[in-house]
């Protein structure tokens, strides 16, 4: 087992108080002491709690990109992405969107790091700025984007790409936020998802064999 860093530690507690209380509740000293280190040591490590609130959001982005290439999601120039996406069968869209769901609902610094969002968003403006790009607009703007392509290429029925995107990206949410902190309906939460694809497909994706 790899043994982590200082740096490392102070990231894993800071964001764990952070998950509980919110980043603005949360002082330098507390996470020194989770830590288990002194207030001047972990100065040596970052700058203020803002470095490390910066510093957690550089390492989710590097993480969710890590799991994209991991699982092999279409990225790239969004005409190739469509094409991609537009001649995967039914089984694939299901595995990606699995993976892009279980990465937000079971990693436990990305579901950590949604909470403390979540708790920060009424008191930070930064915190309201990351949790909409990062679980909305973001999200929506790809998709979006997405399907006006495949409709173009007349992989996917015709229709609103904005709405159609909100449909498909509705439920994903609901789920993530339903089934929160509840591991032990994980199968139930992805049997809904699931059967939430295969009615989403069977609507607008024109080639949605399982073959």
């Amino acid at each position: 087992m790899t043994k982590r860093n200082t740096r490392e530690i102070i990231l894993e507690e800071a964001l764990s108080l952070f998950a509980v209380k919110g980043y603005q509740s949360v002082t330098v000293k507390e996470i020194a002491k989770a830590v288990g280190i002194k207030d001047s040591s972990l100065y040596k490590h970052f700058s203020s709690k803002q470095a490390i609130y910066d510093t957690l959001l550089m390492w989710m982005n590097q993480k969710f990109e890590e799991t994209v290439t991991f699982y092999r999601l279409p990225q790239g120039e969004m005409e190739s992405v469509a094409r991609e996406y537009g001649r995967n069968d039914l089984i694939w869209l299901k595995k990606a969107c699995e993976a892009v769901f279980l990465f937000f609902l079971k990693d436990p610094q990305a579901a950590k790091f949604r909470r403390m969002l979540t708790i920060e968003q009424y008191k930070s403006d930064d915190a309201a700025k990351t949790l909409y790009n990062w679980f909305f607009n973001d999200a929506i703007l790809f998709q979006t984007d997405l399907f006006r392509e495949m409709i173009r290429q007349g992989s996917f029925r015709d229709g609103p790409p904005q709405i159609i995107a909100l449909q498909f990206y509705g439920p994903f949410y609901t789920l993530l936020c339903q089934y929160d902190q509840r591991p032990e309906k994980e199968a139930e939460a992805l049997a809904l998802l699931m059967a939430h694809i295969e009615q989403f497909a069977a609507i607008y994706q024109i080639r949605n064999e399982e073959s």
